[in-house]
């Protein structure tokens, strides 16, 4: 955001300098909103798009077509030239503006009728019987059931792995979500982790980097914001360069993005495992599990013992599906950004996260 540094300013000349310099700031940060808005009324379109503009508005004199107008004009994206000035010489909405009352009436014209039936309400006595006593204690009857059906919680059938940890730690938010569900808002991180996952996938199936490592910001449809594109880009190359400094660059995997579908009590957790590596040693050949994190590694024991759950759960789920005993199976994670291997000392066993489940589970609020 633009910021006025007035108090950097000793003369009223600089302060003058400042002011100027905050104006083109506002006016070069309102064409980066009109542009990033443009580019993504541009590009939503299925099949066809109309563009259109109007010389008049409310001014005296016409203004010219839209820098955007005149940008896809100069691509060559219209059968005909841009029209410079219009047919009319003078304004035709001259005259015909319109005046409202501000704010709005909520009720506008049905003010009077809905008074008058409020008024009536209030008059009327709560013992006096009515035609719809019978239609009211229905409605009132399916409020109660609905809300008492509301009040349980039932536990999803697929649950992530990454999911699994909040069930652990407060299944009270938990069963509120599940009570309520509401859409989240997408995040960069999540984005971006999404982004870096991918290129590993990628990079170790083929000596060729993906398509959307070099693309430019307009050919990355997958992210909507223009103003983050740069940015990402940015911090993707650096989880790269961190990447191919660290012991996984020169290793090939077994597998990369395993999904394994693990039934766990009533639910299936889903387990997608970023990358399994085999290690040979002196007691012979292991297996181990790695999860890429483009995150902050866990501030402390505790946040490790959380995070933990979703290794146990991968190792279980490569276990079952692989036929490798568990106790062959490491697992760790790698926190790229911060160039950080993290081996738990102690991963829980299918046991012990059975346990862990149906304590949780069985007492979680309904």
């Amino acid at each position: 955001m633009p910021v006025f540094d007035w108090q950097a300013a000793s003369t009223q000349v600089e302060l003058g300098e400042r002011f100027e310099q905050f104006q083109e700031a506002v006016r070069q940060r309102y064409d980066d909103e009109q542009r990033r808005l443009a580019y993504v009324a541009l590009t939503r379109a299925k099949h066809k798009l109309l563009l259109s503009a109007s010389f008049w508005a409310s001014q005296v004199s016409p203004r010219p077509p839209g820098i955007f107008l005149q940008e896809l004009a100069a691509a060559g994206l219209f059968a005909q030239e841009l029209p410079e000035a219009p047919l009319n010489e003078s304004n035709p909405l001259e005259g015909l503006e319109e005046t409202i009352n501000w704010p709005l009436d909520p009720l506008g014209s049905r003010r009077a009728i809905v008074q008058r039936a409020a008024e009536a309400v209030h008059a009327a006595s709560v013992e006096l019987a009515t035609p719809w006593d019978s239609d009211i204690e229905l409605l009132l009857a399916e409020q109660k059931n609905r809300q008492s059906a509301d009040s349980a919680v039932v536990i999803p059938e697929r649950i992530p792995a990454s999911r699994f940890k909040d069930f652990i730690e407060n299944p009270e938010a938990v069963a509120k979500s599940l009570r309520r569900p509401l859409p989240e808002r997408p995040y960069r991180a999540t984005s971006l982790g999404t982004l870096f996952h991918s290129w590993v996938e990628q990079r170790s199936k083929t000596s060729s980097l993906p398509d959307f490592v070099d693309a430019t910001a307009f050919e990355l449809d997958g992210v909507d914001e223009l103003s983050r594109v740069s940015q990402d880009e940015q911090t993707l190359a650096q989880l790269k360069r961190i990447f191919e400094q660290s012991e996984w660059a020169q290793r090939k995997p077994v597998a990369v993005e395993l999904e394994v579908n693990v039934p766990f009590g009533n639910s299936i957790i889903i387990c997608k495992i970023d990358a399994i590596y085999e290690v040979e040693g002196s007691q012979g050949t292991r297996f181990e599990i790695v999860d890429w994190k483009t995150g902050k590694a866990p501030k402390d024991a505790a946040d490790l013992e959380l995070k933990q759950f979703q290794l146990a759960l991968y190792r279980m789920a490569y276990s079952r599906w692989s036929g490798v005993a568990p106790e062959n199976i490491d697992a760790a994670f790698y926190f790229v950004a911060e160039d950080t291997v993290v081996r738990p000392e102690r991963i829980y066993s299918e046991s012990e996260l059975e346990d862990r489940w149906s304590s949780v589970t069985g007492s979680m609020p309904r």
